[in-house]
Protein backbone atom coordinates (compact mmCIF):
# COMPACT_ATOMS: atom_id res chain seq x y z
CA UNK A 1 0.00 0.00 0.00
CA UNK A 2 1.42 3.46 -0.98
CA UNK A 3 1.13 5.93 2.25
CA UNK A 4 0.48 9.41 3.15
CA UNK A 5 2.69 12.01 3.09
CA UNK A 6 6.11 12.09 4.18
CA UNK A 7 7.03 13.72 7.45
CA UNK A 8 10.15 15.77 7.91
CA UNK A 9 13.14 14.25 8.54
CA UNK A 10 11.64 11.12 7.03
CA UNK A 11 12.91 8.76 4.30
CA UNK A 12 10.45 5.81 2.62
CA UNK A 13 11.55 2.74 1.05
CA UNK A 14 8.34 0.66 -0.16
CA UNK A 15 9.03 -2.91 -1.88
CA UNK A 16 7.13 -4.46 -4.32
CA UNK A 17 6.75 -7.95 -5.81
CA UNK A 18 6.92 -8.21 -10.08
CA UNK A 19 4.50 -10.56 -10.45
CA UNK A 20 2.01 -8.91 -8.29
CA UNK A 21 0.44 -6.57 -10.92
CA UNK A 22 -0.25 -7.47 -14.70
CA UNK A 23 1.75 -5.63 -17.65
CA UNK A 24 -1.84 -3.77 -18.27
CA UNK A 25 -1.93 -2.37 -14.68
CA UNK A 26 1.82 -1.16 -14.81
CA UNK A 27 1.95 0.62 -17.80
CA UNK A 28 -1.28 2.60 -18.00
CA UNK A 29 0.35 5.54 -15.53
CA UNK A 30 3.65 5.44 -17.57
CA UNK A 31 5.26 7.86 -20.01
CA UNK A 32 6.12 6.98 -23.93
CA UNK A 33 10.04 7.67 -23.13
CA UNK A 34 9.29 4.92 -19.84
CA UNK A 35 7.46 1.99 -22.21
CA UNK A 36 9.92 2.35 -24.86
CA UNK A 37 12.53 1.61 -22.41
CA UNK A 38 10.69 -1.51 -21.18
CA UNK A 39 10.21 -2.86 -24.13
CA UNK A 40 13.75 -2.96 -25.19
CA UNK A 41 14.22 -5.47 -21.88
CA UNK A 42 14.59 -8.83 -24.65
CA UNK A 43 13.75 -10.93 -20.92
CA UNK A 44 10.19 -10.95 -19.21
CA UNK A 45 11.33 -10.68 -15.96
CA UNK A 46 13.81 -7.71 -16.55
CA UNK A 47 10.82 -6.04 -18.04
CA UNK A 48 8.51 -6.20 -15.31
CA UNK A 49 10.85 -5.37 -12.79
CA UNK A 50 11.49 -1.78 -14.58
CA UNK A 51 7.84 -1.49 -15.18
CA UNK A 52 7.20 -1.89 -11.42
CA UNK A 53 9.46 0.16 -10.14
CA UNK A 54 8.64 2.97 -12.98
CA UNK A 55 5.10 2.27 -11.87
CA UNK A 56 5.75 2.52 -7.72
CA UNK A 57 7.86 5.59 -8.17
CA UNK A 58 5.10 7.33 -10.23
CA UNK A 59 2.25 6.12 -7.57
CA UNK A 60 4.64 7.10 -4.63
CA UNK A 61 5.22 10.44 -5.74
CA UNK A 62 1.98 11.21 -7.24
CA UNK A 63 0.00 10.56 -3.33
CA UNK A 64 2.97 13.22 -2.22
CA UNK A 65 2.25 15.94 -5.16
CA UNK A 66 -1.40 15.47 -4.69
CA UNK A 67 -1.71 14.43 -8.51
CA UNK A 68 -2.75 11.41 -10.98
CA UNK A 69 0.66 9.32 -11.04
CA UNK A 70 0.38 9.35 -14.70
CA UNK A 71 0.88 13.84 -14.37
CA UNK A 72 3.91 12.97 -12.04
CA UNK A 73 6.66 14.37 -14.49
CA UNK A 74 9.72 11.72 -14.10
CA UNK A 75 13.10 12.90 -15.56
CA UNK A 76 15.59 10.25 -16.70
CA UNK A 77 17.96 12.07 -19.19
CA UNK A 78 21.80 10.56 -19.23
CA UNK A 79 24.02 12.87 -18.95
CA UNK A 80 26.14 10.90 -21.08
CA UNK A 81 23.77 10.13 -24.28
CA UNK A 82 20.41 11.28 -25.21
CA UNK A 83 18.44 7.85 -23.55
CA UNK A 84 15.91 7.86 -20.87
CA UNK A 85 18.11 5.78 -18.22
CA UNK A 86 19.62 7.87 -15.77
CA UNK A 87 19.22 8.74 -12.05
CA UNK A 88 15.43 9.69 -11.72
CA UNK A 89 14.16 13.13 -11.10
CA UNK A 90 10.63 13.96 -9.88
CA UNK A 91 10.27 17.51 -11.83
CA UNK A 92 7.94 19.64 -9.61
CA UNK A 93 7.48 23.68 -8.56
CA UNK A 94 6.49 22.52 -5.30
CA UNK A 95 7.77 20.50 -3.08
CA UNK A 96 10.95 18.77 -3.74
CA UNK A 97 11.42 14.68 -3.50
CA UNK A 98 14.76 13.08 -4.05
CA UNK A 99 13.90 9.73 -5.16
CA UNK A 100 15.77 6.29 -6.16
CA UNK A 101 14.67 2.77 -7.75
CA UNK A 102 16.41 -0.95 -7.64
CA UNK A 103 15.33 -4.34 -8.07
CA UNK A 104 16.65 -7.71 -8.10
CA UNK A 105 15.38 -10.97 -8.33
CA UNK A 106 11.60 -10.52 -7.16
CA UNK A 107 12.31 -7.69 -5.12
CA UNK A 108 11.62 -4.12 -6.12
CA UNK A 109 12.75 -0.99 -3.82
CA UNK A 110 11.56 2.99 -3.91
CA UNK A 111 13.28 5.07 -1.76
CA UNK A 112 12.17 9.02 -1.46
CA UNK A 113 12.82 11.17 1.04
CA UNK A 114 12.91 15.81 0.68
CA UNK A 115 15.77 16.01 3.16
CA UNK A 116 18.30 15.48 0.23
CA UNK A 117 20.06 13.08 -2.43
CA UNK A 118 19.70 9.21 -1.87
CA UNK A 119 20.56 6.28 -3.33
CA UNK A 120 18.63 2.66 -2.88
CA UNK A 121 20.16 -0.98 -3.63
CA UNK A 122 19.00 -4.21 -3.38
CA UNK A 123 20.68 -7.48 -4.58
CA UNK A 124 20.01 -10.82 -4.37
CA UNK A 125 22.85 -13.03 -2.47
CA UNK A 126 24.98 -14.52 -5.66
CA UNK A 127 24.89 -18.09 -5.31
CA UNK A 128 27.89 -18.53 -7.47
CA UNK A 129 31.81 -17.98 -7.23
CA UNK A 130 32.22 -13.64 -7.30
CA UNK A 131 35.62 -13.93 -7.43
CA UNK A 132 36.26 -11.99 -10.34
CA UNK A 133 33.40 -9.67 -10.17
CA UNK A 134 34.92 -9.11 -6.24
CA UNK A 135 38.65 -8.41 -8.05
CA UNK A 136 37.25 -5.48 -9.65
CA UNK A 137 34.79 -3.56 -7.37
CA UNK A 138 36.38 -4.12 -4.09
CA UNK A 139 39.53 -2.56 -2.82
CA UNK A 140 42.54 -4.57 -1.33
CA UNK A 141 41.50 -4.11 2.16
CA UNK A 142 37.82 -5.25 1.15
CA UNK A 143 39.15 -8.35 -0.34
CA UNK A 144 41.51 -9.48 2.57
CA UNK A 145 38.45 -8.82 4.48
CA UNK A 146 36.20 -10.63 2.35
CA UNK A 147 38.65 -13.58 1.84
CA UNK A 148 39.26 -13.79 5.91
CA UNK A 149 35.35 -15.06 5.88
CA UNK A 150 34.72 -18.83 5.35
CA UNK A 151 33.69 -19.83 2.06
CA UNK A 152 29.95 -20.11 3.28
CA UNK A 153 30.06 -16.22 4.38
CA UNK A 154 31.45 -14.81 1.23
CA UNK A 155 28.79 -14.67 -0.60
CA UNK A 156 26.74 -12.30 1.04
CA UNK A 157 30.27 -10.24 2.78
CA UNK A 158 30.35 -9.48 -1.54
CA UNK A 159 26.54 -8.34 -1.46
CA UNK A 160 27.13 -6.09 1.28
CA UNK A 161 30.29 -4.13 -0.36
CA UNK A 162 28.29 -4.19 -3.58
CA UNK A 163 25.02 -2.35 -2.45
CA UNK A 164 26.88 0.37 0.02
CA UNK A 165 29.21 0.93 -2.90
CA UNK A 166 25.91 1.16 -5.90
CA UNK A 167 23.89 2.93 -3.32
CA UNK A 168 26.37 5.85 -2.89
CA UNK A 169 27.05 6.14 -6.19
CA UNK A 170 23.44 6.18 -7.00
CA UNK A 171 23.00 8.95 -4.31
CA UNK A 172 25.55 11.63 -6.47
CA UNK A 173 24.11 10.89 -9.61
CA UNK A 174 27.57 9.25 -10.89
CA UNK A 175 26.31 5.24 -10.79
CA UNK A 176 29.15 3.12 -12.11
CA UNK A 177 30.73 5.76 -14.27
CA UNK A 178 32.84 5.86 -10.98
CA UNK A 179 34.68 2.71 -10.89
CA UNK A 180 33.28 0.64 -7.07
CA UNK A 181 36.74 -0.16 -6.63
CA UNK A 182 37.71 3.54 -5.89
CA UNK A 183 35.34 3.61 -2.78
CA UNK A 184 36.10 1.91 0.46
CA UNK A 185 33.60 0.55 2.81
CA UNK A 186 32.99 -0.88 6.26
CA UNK A 187 33.51 -4.25 7.16
CA UNK A 188 30.28 -6.26 6.35
CA UNK A 189 29.94 -7.24 9.67
CA UNK A 190 30.06 -3.57 11.00
CA UNK A 191 27.37 -1.10 10.96
CA UNK A 192 27.63 0.74 7.26
CA UNK A 193 29.95 3.50 6.47
CA UNK A 194 31.72 5.20 3.75
CA UNK A 195 35.33 5.74 4.11
CA UNK A 196 36.46 7.15 1.48
CA UNK A 197 35.82 7.82 -2.49
CA UNK A 198 37.68 9.75 -4.85
CA UNK A 199 34.62 12.57 -5.28
CA UNK A 200 34.37 16.35 -3.21
CA UNK A 201 31.47 15.99 -0.79
CA UNK A 202 33.37 14.47 2.32
CA UNK A 203 32.88 10.93 3.46
CA UNK A 204 30.86 11.42 6.43
CA UNK A 205 28.33 13.60 4.23
CA UNK A 206 26.71 10.33 3.53
CA UNK A 207 25.22 7.98 6.13
CA UNK A 208 23.68 4.33 5.47
CA UNK A 209 20.77 2.30 6.91
CA UNK A 210 20.40 -1.05 6.03
CA UNK A 211 17.46 -2.36 4.82
CA UNK A 212 15.32 -5.22 5.24
CA UNK A 213 14.25 -6.81 1.84
CA UNK A 214 13.90 -10.43 2.79
CA UNK A 215 15.99 -13.81 3.20
CA UNK A 216 18.07 -14.60 0.10
CA UNK A 217 18.60 -10.45 -0.32
CA UNK A 218 20.80 -7.35 1.08
CA UNK A 219 19.57 -3.90 0.72
CA UNK A 220 20.85 -0.65 1.75
CA UNK A 221 19.65 3.39 1.56
CA UNK A 222 22.77 5.90 1.58
CA UNK A 223 21.77 9.64 2.23
CA UNK A 224 23.23 12.84 1.89
CA UNK A 225 21.78 14.50 4.48
CA UNK A 226 24.75 16.41 6.28
CA UNK A 227 23.89 16.84 9.95
CA UNK A 228 20.38 16.10 9.75
CA UNK A 229 18.60 12.86 11.35
CA UNK A 230 16.58 11.45 9.37
CA UNK A 231 14.09 8.38 9.95
CA UNK A 232 13.92 5.48 7.21
CA UNK A 233 10.32 3.48 7.39
CA UNK A 234 9.94 0.39 5.23
CA UNK A 235 6.71 -1.18 4.33
CA UNK A 236 4.92 -3.48 1.71
CA UNK A 237 3.08 -2.39 -0.82
CA UNK A 238 0.18 -5.08 -1.07
CA UNK A 239 -2.46 -3.20 -3.48
CA UNK A 240 -2.19 -0.71 -5.85
CA UNK A 241 -4.26 1.86 -4.63
CA UNK A 242 -3.04 4.52 -2.37
CA UNK A 243 -4.42 3.46 1.15
CA UNK A 244 -3.31 3.55 4.70
CA UNK A 245 -0.82 0.87 5.66
CA UNK A 246 1.19 -0.35 8.72
CA UNK A 247 4.79 0.74 8.68
CA UNK A 248 7.77 -1.17 9.83
CA UNK A 249 9.18 0.62 12.95
CA UNK A 250 11.63 3.74 11.75
CA UNK A 251 15.19 3.46 12.27
CA UNK A 252 17.34 6.91 12.64
CA UNK A 253 20.03 7.78 10.39
CA UNK A 254 22.48 9.57 12.42
CA UNK A 255 25.21 11.65 11.05
CA UNK A 256 28.66 8.92 11.75
CA UNK A 257 32.00 9.65 13.59
CA UNK A 258 34.49 10.86 11.73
Amino acid sequence: MIPSLLAPGECRVWWATPGDRTVETLSAVLSDPELERAARFRRDPDRRRFLTGAWLLRTAAATQLGVRPEDVVVDRSCSDCNRHHGKPYIRTSGRRLHVSVSHSGDRVAVAMTSVGALGVDVEAVPSTPVDDLARCALTPGELRAMDALPPMERHEAFAKFWTRKEAALKATGHGLRVSPDKLEVSRPEEAPRLLSWPLEIPPGNLRFVDLDPGEGYVAVVALIAGAQRVNVVESQVTDWQPTPFLPQPARSCVPQAV
